[in-house]
């Protein structure tokens, strides 16, 4: 009986420390975390409308 009880602590206290190293690093991580300006350009929203330049031009580049 003694060594169920004991087992349950471990258990409990294995469980409570890797939640609070998790939480932590996840903590950290959103305060360091930095976008560089070359991925900002490339995540950048499209625009709203659509340039139908581009896309007549892409229909009439020919398929080989």
């Amino acid at each position: 009986m003694k060594a169920d009880r004991d087992l349950l602590l471990v258990s409990v206290f294995t469980f409570f420390t890797v939640s609070l190293w998790i939480f932590f690093e996840l903590v950290k991580t959103t305060k360091t975390s930095t976008v560089v300006p070359t991925v900002q350009n490339v995540i950048a929203p499209l625009p709203k409308s659509l340039d139908t330049a581009v896309l007549t031009s892409l229909a009439a580049r020919k398929h080989y």
